[in-house]
């Protein structure tokens, strides 16, 4: 028999768990906003989070999903200032699964958002007819290719991301990139939407010797990145302009002022139209890209090659049920960009662009052509490529006498494939290509596998293992690493406020047992507008033959300050 206390307290218990409910479901249909320019929609996630049960990857997802007009073009880096954010339902956020959402997290964030990329986890509901054009068009550019990517992915917004393209990745990365906050300066004339975000970034590297040549061991580079975007009420026309301007304290030729985006955009219901200068990022793998092949390298951005310069470009992308079909020609060839020996991570003697020589007839005006089919079966995510015209990678020819480098720009034809699967907190990863360039014929390979988990140590932390291996039917005649490599690397995020991260890898030459490179990756944000960056890399050979041999002197460690403005 029960006590009339205890029955009264277990009437005090049921009450308030009702109440409780009843509260859950208010704050669940509650609204955010309106956004200010110093929130960050990590911040504003972290607001909306019902509980650790469901991951901030989850959160962020399902706020794109239910509020598709508070973001610029369907872009999760253009938060509108003003907008009213709809709280999904706690249901609404476990709908996709965490493992999914993270995968499209980190490739959110890992590859520019202008990138143009497909979707990779449950297809998002269809948004208003006003937004249609824009969110359709920008969902199948945005998220149709993994960047990356090679480069350490850090969490938007709060984490900011990498890479730029217009940054992302995420992207975190070589370049700067515009990532965070999350605001957007609008001005509303003649029908059409302005937004504007910038970057400064302050970049010391220290290296751990001198030089083979006695370059000095300090370096000091600067740069400013700006992005400007112009979209009409109807999301049919848009521009974009994105100016990059750096300068290197050691070497004058490592000084650059370039258009990575200057280009309208037409958008229909399930095509678009580009003109102008923009940068694409194919591929899906961590420790090489080897189908990204559209945009020139920056050598002087690091030996991460994640730095792209802008190709001009004529482009067309449309989808349906049986894909994504995008097409480029590309009427202008950029040459690789070098820094002079005094500016290290580079050739021992410069490279001399004023004396290059190419296999085409029509040379720099030669016209390549680019095309790319992808498409998603159930949990497979798969990419088919071609590309012919001038190579990206020259053959550096020695000119003793000068004591300089004459680069060759042979013709090349590749055909490319990329492919993910996502099978729990597994992600399984390939891309191989076959690639005819002169007298060359070849094939190469990277595929490996990347284990998430979550909660370790029992916290809020993500742990990921990455292992990838590198194939290259030219053996140690390859004039690249990645011939016969492994690589193991783990990262961890522990989202934080801060979005701290941490990448750690190590790339181990299976042919030369002495031949391996380690690189460390590191950020977190400082306050609203300031993220801190590390950038560590560790070469380490002694094989004359092998491609890192003229990087042993090279070790460095690299801090960056952004800031956001």
């Amino acid at each position: 028999m029960t006590t009339l206390a205890e029955q009264l307290w277990r009437g005090v218990i049921v009450s308030l768990l009702l109440v409780a409910m009843l509260l859950a479901s208010a704050i669940q249909a509650a609204e955010l906003g309106p956004v200010s320019k110093t929130d960050t929609l990590w911040r504003l996630a972290l607001q909306a989070r019902p509980d650790d049960s469901v991951s901030m990857p989850q959160v962020i997802y399902a706020l794109w999903q239910q509020n598709p007009a508070a973001f610029v073009d369907g872009d999760i880096n253009k938060l509108r200032s003003g907008s009213i954010l709809q709280i999904p339902s706690r249901q609404q956020m476990l709908a996709t699964g965490s493992a999914d959402t993270r995968v499209w997290y980190y490739q959110a964030i890992g590859r520019p958002q202008t990138s143009g990329s497909k979707l990779t986890v449950a297809e998002k509901p269809a948004p208003e007819a006003a937004q249609a054009a824009a969110v359709e068009a920008e969902a199948a550019r945005a998220f149709s290719e993994k960047s990356e990517s090679t480069a350490l992915a850090q969490p938007l917004s709060e984490p900011a991301a990498t890479t730029p393209a217009s940054v992302p990745a995420t992207v975190t990365a070589a370049a700067p990139t515009i990532a965070a906050p999350l605001t957007t300066a609008a001005a509303v004339s003649s029908g059409f939407s302005l937004r504007q975000q910038h970057q400064g970034s302050l970049q010391q590297r220290y290296f751990s010797q001198t030089g083979s040549a006695g370059q000095a061991r300090a370096h000091t580079l600067l740069s400013l990145l700006s992005d400007f975007s112009w979209q009409d009420d109807s999301a049919t026309h848009s521009f974009q302009l994105t100016p990059f301007l750096r300068w290197q304290q050691r070497d004058s030729a490592s000084n650059l002022l370039d258009l990575q985006q200057a280009y309208w955009r037409f958008a229909a219901s399930n095509w678009e139209l580009k003109a102008g200068n923009d940068i694409v990022f194919w591929g899906v793998s961590e420790s090489q890209r080897l189908v990204d092949v559209i945009n020139q390298v920056d050598m002087v951005g690091g030996v991460e090659l994640e730095a792209r310069l802008g190709q001009p470009m004529l482009s067309f992308k449309g989808w349906n049920r049986a894909g994504t079909l995008e097409l480029y020609l590309l009427p202008y060839f950029r040459e690789r960009l070098f820094a002079d020996p005094p500016g290290r991570l580079t050739t021992p003697w410069p490279v001399e662009h004023d004396i290059a020589l190419y296999e085409s007839s029509r040379k720099q005006r030669n016209l390549d052509f680019a095309m790319r089919w992808s498409q998603r079966f159930s949990a497979l995510d798969l990419g088919l490529s071609y590309f012919a015209g001038n190579s990206r990678e020259p053959l550096l020819i020695p000119q003793p006498a000068a004591q300089q480098l004459q680069p060759y720009y042979f013709q090349m034809q590749q055909f490319g494939i990329d492919a993910q699967y996502i099978a729990g907190d597994w992600l399984w990863k390939l891309e191989s290509i076959y690639r005819r360039s002169g007298p060359q014929e070849f094939v190469a390979a990277t595929a490996g596998f990347e284990y998430t988990y979550v909660g370790v140590f029992n916290r809020s932390w993500d742990l990921g293992w990455i292992t990838e291996y590198q194939y290259d039917s030219r053996n140690l005649q390859a004039p690249v690493t990645g011939q016969n490599d492994l690589f193991v690397g783990w990262r961890l995020a522990l989202n934080d406020v801060a979005g701290s991260e941490l990448l750690l890898g190590v790339l181990q030459d299976l042919d030369r047992s002495s031949s391996r490179s380690a690189r460390l990756e590191a950020s977190m944000r400082l306050s609203n507008s300031l993220r801190l960056r590390l950038n560590a890399w560790l070469f380490q050979t002694n094989d004359s033959s092998d491609v890192l041999y003229q990087l042993r002197r090279d070790d460095y460690l690299e801090l960056s300050l952004d800031y956001y403005f």
